[in-house]
């Protein structure tokens, strides 16, 4: 999601679910769609009850147990799914600064920005499966910037070029600390926010070698 001040704004489409989120959200409405069917087949006779500490006994339902069960298996897939909906956006743009909000926490005044970049990371669902994750970062206006680019255009880039914590070569180093998670598909409204803002600074897709493609803004 990204969230400008002034007449620029995106929903929440840009959002990535992770695979194991999906999981959960399955899980949870598997448990949903059961509960009936535990809570009738658990009677409605009545029980009683000790309490270990006390010693105490009380008169319950049958079916208390069972919906302590399920209201504790959705605890966690509704956390996810409030997550889901309620959370900030992933980039605010303002007329002085751009915001990223994620993992890492990225301010920085257009004065200080060389290009923002579309990329993607290579990393390992469940610690197995490979996979990329998108990700748009702030790429900084400073003389080890011009050095790198001067020192990569010489280069020519595979996509195995990757560093062991499977961010591209052909990137600067440190790029992963100044960036956060977000779906290519918000690059054209990225860059008509940032058009809006900061004219002079371009929205680059970067996510393939040898390639460093403007976003058009939409």
């Amino acid at each position: 999601m990204i969230r400008a001040r002034g007449h620029f704004s995106s929903g929440p489409r840009g959002r990535l679910i992770e695979p194991s989120t999906w999981l959960w959200l399955s899980f949870g409405l598997l448990v949903v769609l059961a509960a009936p069917w535990i809570l009738t087949a658990a009677g409605t006779a009545e029980v009683t009850t000790r309490d270990p500490v006390t010693g105490f006994e009380t008169q319950t339902y049958v079916w208390v147990g069972p919906l302590m069960l399920v209201l504790g298996a959705l605890g966690y897939p509704l956390l996810l799914v409030i997550g889901l909906f309620f959370r900030g956006p992933a980039v605010r743009l303002n007329a002085e600064r751009i915001q990223l909000r994620g993992k890492s926490k990225v301010f920085a005044r257009w004065d200080e920005v060389d290009r923002i970049v579309l990329w993607r990371r290579r990393v390992r669902r469940f610690g197995l499966i490979p996979g990329w994750e998108p990700q748009v970062g702030v790429i900084p206006n400073s003389a080890r910037t011009k050095g790198f680019q001067q020192a990569a255009s010489g280069r020519r880039w595979d996509a195995s070029d990757l560093r062991p914590n499977g961010v591209p070569e052909w990137l600067p180093g440190g790029v992963q600390k100044r960036s956060v998670r977000l779906s290519y598909r918000c690059g054209p409204e990225l860059a008509a926010g940032i058009a809006h803002f900061a004219p002079d600074i371009l929205v680059v897709d970067e996510r393939d070698p040898g390639q460093a493609t403007p976003v058009e803004p939409r």
